[in-house]
């Protein structure tokens, strides 16, 4: 991860550790935990249903908003280095084309899998990958890559900003702004009310442009807070002692959003909690960003003051490989647990071993693409 021309290696490595958080959340739906996924094995049942809910619902809380976090905290130099043409130029190369990838060959293998190519892969090739490629790019599935849509969407947003403050001379104060509770506290406060707003008209699961807007005021809020981040040094700033306070506010949290859901009749409809005029959207909507805040917080400062140290001699290529494994793993996640699907073990068991294989496999594959001549440059 570059910044002002400089590697942050706890970058490199927490990025790295949540792209394996993505493979095995993706997974984990596999199996029964609560979201959406091109195939869901049949024998899954309710522990494990249970036990993997509660896995994706805390993944979901930070792990993505997290990526945005990081990713605006990059950006500022890299504009710097590049100008304005450059940046979005190479911001629509490095993001576009594997999203174009997706939507056209990927997606559509994907698609072909969860659905065992209805008889053979030669006759899937034959008569319906050409149809189904045309139908990515025509209803815009992007699967996962939706990260990266948001993430073209938010480098224009920054790169018309910066136009505009060169023309008029300004800049916004960020190097002023210091992380202390008053700003975590209007982050929260505006990101819940934002969640809470957002998510009568888009409640969660639903999309637009396959992106699920009823998240996105805190993913806004993360990326441009990076962006501040940046400028203002936050990340030197953020000390052991706040990241323990906020481990035990994500415990609380936790605790008291899982009884919420026990006891109030999420095991029934989870719809309430998804968005509208009910309670229980109020409540989710301020959980999800506190617990995500604390969370970040605290890997933060875990990996920047634990693992913070250069990769081993046969680990080194790992960073590297980062953002083509988040690319191409659904073939892996779909491609394993299908082929496991007349196994019958405990559900549990059944994700652990599916994990153990896919995480390997998705990562060699994705280490061998960056050797592609033409691809290295561009994953």
């Amino acid at each position: 991860m570059m910044h002002s021309g400089k590697r942050i290696v706890y970058l490199d490595r927490l990025k790295t550790f949540m792209t394996i958080l993505v493979i095995l959340h993706h997974t984990a739906i596999t199996y029964g935990g609560a979201g959406d996924w091109y195939y869901v094995d049949p024998g899954n049942d309710g522990v494990s249903e249970t036990i993997l809910t509660i896995f994706t619902t805390v993944n979901q809380t930070f792990f993505m908003g997290l990526f945005f976090f990081i990713s605006g905290y990059v950006t500022p130099s890299s504009y710097d280095r590049k100008g304005g043409a450059r940046f979005l130029s190479d911001r629509l190369l490095r993001f576009g084309l594997p999203i174009l990838a997706y939507m056209t060959v990927i997606g559509p293998l994907v698609n072909g899998i969860s659905q065992g190519f209805n008889g053979s892969f030669a006759s899937y090739a034959a008569h319906d990958l050409l149809t189904d490629s045309w139908r990515g790019i025509v209803e815009f599935q992007v699967g996962p890559l939706w990260f990266l849509v948001a993430l073209l969407l938010f480098c224009g947003g920054y790169a018309l900003y910066r136009q505009a403050a060169d023309k008029l001379s300004v800049r916004f104060g960020m190097r002023e702004i210091s992380p202390g509770p008053r700003l975590f506290f209007g982050y929260l406060l505006a990101v819940s009310l934002g969640n809470f707003a957002v998510r009568l008209v888009y409640p969660v699961g639903e999309t637009f442009f396959s992106l699920q807007l009823g998240y996105f005021p805190a993913y806004i809020a993360l990326f441009f807070g990076g962006i501040a981040a940046s400028r203002g040094r936050w990340l030197e700033k953020l000390t052991a002692v706040e990241a323990r306070r906020w481990r035990t506010v994500a415990l609380i949290v936790l605790v008291l959003l899982l009884a919420v859901l026990a006891f109030g009749g999420a095991a029934d409809d989870i719809s309430p909690y998804m968005g509208g005029w009910t309670w229980q959207s109020a409540v989710y909507s301020a959980a999800d960003p506190v617990l995500g805040f604390a969370l970040s917080y605290g890997l933060l400062v875990y990996f920047r003051d634990a693992r913070n140290h250069p990769y081993g001699k046969y680990t080194a290529w790992l960073p590297g490989a980062a953002f083509a494994a988040y690319i191409i793993h659904p073939l892996f996640v779909t491609g394993v647990t299908y082929a496991m699907r007349h196994w019958t073990i405990f559900p549990l068991l059944k994700f652990g071993i599916a994990a153990a294989l896919i995480v390997p496999l998705t990562f060699a594959a994705a280490g061998m693409l960056k050797r592609v001549p033409g691809l290295k440059k561009g994953l």
